[in-house]
């Protein structure tokens, strides 16, 4: 049997897979019509070659890749012949603050979550939400809404920087105190109160902001179809803003990883993605190269759609390819998981100066009644993927449009950044460090504090039911004072409620007051309370309203 070179059996599979009749028999067949015999060597030939089909093709994609190696090693100066990559330098670039950072003495939380998110965004945001408010009132004007419709109260010069400040502060502390829906935060229920939010910014206040929440100019938008359409137009510049100041503001270390993140959806978008196997089936995904030492987010890039034209990487190896690329010839390790791995791009990244590595996941276990040892490729998955996790950290409450969700998961990675640099700078003074949810509650104090944000809307009052209310010893007093020394007159937390309720179950017109005012409150419950008989229905009677309407209306 003559022998075969990989170089035939690569040309014979190219004319093969490309439907031709099979090569390796046209040189021979003149050679079978002299001699039988060697007919019947061509055929086991031709035969052991069939079978080795599936691992020449895998020698000639290696073979192509190796091309494309020499190629870049001609472009780097380096000579024809024998072009195996070399192995790249040890980094010599360890993980810390970049030049650019400048920190106080004794810097707060506030400061280094201003490293992530510049003031220019909270004018950006203030910006661009007012002249959305006005392009929308210009189309619907006020005196077209309902009268007890929530936009009446917008200002016709808009809101402040301020004001949007605390908008954002209260959404960070929304990732604090968990509650299905966003209006919870403002329930009077004894069970769900939160009074730290009424006691910022009312209910209708906050959702007339969220409504009108902007971040990029309607009129500059391109639609789906144009040649100029950006995807992240609606992030605005924030976005560019954000994925700057994380790259600038942190150097990492050796070891690198790029992994997905990803915000619950449900909307309808056009790169909106979903997965079966996962309990939030539908959403907006992003990718995040991390420093694998504390989990510092160094790049983000959201996911776009299939728009962009794919190179032989595929859509994961692109996004990777472009994340990576400021991190090139430096020698770090790069991880990803089976998800983002392919041939070329580990060896175009081992060309370039830095080393990749695929991370495996944990495979099924049989049960055999054995006890399985954790192998080693498993453990170092969990080591280095699970500090991406850390970055994954999302608002749970619901938006419509997809920009918002995509926004507060920027706000949210921004968070987890800004706790990691207060880590490592407290770490290297010797200092303990913040946990989290203190960091992130510090931040919102500390934002609303450096505001300079006064309420608007009523002052708010305590929820009617205290818990504690059947109970204990109760004392009237009076109402505190306006500026000009007068008494505050309010209306009863007893009678009126009880009277509304009395007209309504009754068909009656419920009229612009119902109940009386009184200058009194409890000094326990802080609620306003007529002197009698309010005052004793309400820490006597567990339900004091129809307690209250027993006694008004007896003939009942």
């Amino acid at each position: 049997m003559s022998s075969i070179k990989v170089e035939e059996v690569l040309e014979g599979l190219a004319t093969f897979d490309s439907g031709d009749e099979y090569p390796f028999s046209s040189d021979d067949s003149a050679d079978n019509a002299e001699s039988g015999s060697d007919s019947d060597n061509d055929k086991d030939e031709e035969d052991v070659v069939r079978r080795l089909g599936a691992r020449a093709r895998g020698i000639r994609t290696r073979a192509a890749e190796a091309a494309s190696s020499t190629d870049l090693c001609l472009q780097n100066g380096t000579s024809d012949g024998d072009c195996l990559p070399q192995y790249p330098r040890v980094c010599s670039q360890q993980g810390g603050f970049s030049d650019q950072v400048s920190l106080s003495d004794d810097p707060k939380p506030l400061e280094f979550f201003g490293l992530m998110v510049p003031d220019s965004v909270f004018k950006i945001c203030t910006e661009q939400t007012n002249k959305y408010a006005v392009d929308y009132f210009a189309a619907n004007p006020k005196s077209d809404h309902k009268a007890h419709s929530r936009v009446h109260p917008w200002p016709d010069d808009g809101i402040t920087e301020a004001e949007m400040k605390t908008f954002l502060a209260l959404t960070i502390a929304m990732g604090l105190l968990h509650q299905q829906d966003m209006q919870d935060y403002w329930s009077r229920d004894e069970v769900m109160e939160t009074p730290f939010f009424p006691s910022m910014m009312t209910r209708d206040r906050f959702l007339l902001i969220f409504k009108f929440f902007h971040l990029s100019d309607n009129d500059a938008y391109h639609p789906r179809n144009h040649p100029q359409h950006d995807p992240m137009h609606k992030l605005g510049a924030i976005y560019q803003t954000l994925a700057e100041r994380f790259q600038t503001a942190w150097h990492p270390g050796k070891d690198i990883c790029v992994d997905e993140g990803v915000a619950p959806f449900r909307g309808h978008d056009e790169f909106l993605t979903s997965n079966p196997d996962r309990t939030d089936r539908y959403k907006l995904k992003a990718y995040h190269l991390c420093d694998l030492n504390n989990g510092y987010c160094c790049e983000f890039e959201m996911y776009g759609g299939k728009g962009k034209e794919l190179s032989g990487k595929g859509m994961a190896g692109d996004a990777v390819s472009r994340l990576v690329e400021p991190y090139l010839q430096k020698g770090h390790k790069l991880k990803c998981d089976d998800s983002h791995t392919s041939s070329r791009l580990f060896l175009g990244s081992h060309n370039a100066g830095t080393n990749a590595r695929e991370t495996r996941r944990q495979p099924k276990r049989r049960h055999t009644g054995k006890e399985v040892s954790k192998l080693d490729f498993i453990s170092e998955y969990s080591q280095y993927l699970s500090t991406v996790d850390a970055s994954n950290m999302s608002f749970r409450w619901r938006a419509l449009k997809w920009w918002k969700k995509a926004f507060f998961h920027m706000l949210s990675l921004a968070l987890v950044n800004a706790h990691v640099l207060h880590k490592e700078h407290m770490s290297s003074r010797g200092k303990k460090a913040l946990e989290h949810k203190e960091f992130r509650r510090e931040v919102v104090k500390e934002l609303i504090a450096t505001s300079g944000y006064e309420r608007v809307g009523q002052e708010r009052r305590t929820g009617a039911g205290s818990l504690l209310r059947l109970t204990g010893r109760h004392f009237l007093e009076k109402n505190p004072a306006r500026e000009d020394g007068r008494v505050k007159v309010r209306t009863c937390q007893v009678c009126c409620p009880a009277e509304r309720k009395y007209r309504r179950e009754r068909g009656f017109l419920l009229g612009k007051r119902a109940g009386h005012e009184s200058a009194y409150q409890c000094q326990q419950c802080q609620v306003v309370l007529c002197i009698t008989p309010c005052m004793k229905l309400y820490h006597t009677e567990e339900d004091y309203q129809e307690a209250w309407i027993r006694l008004m209306h007896p003939n009942e």
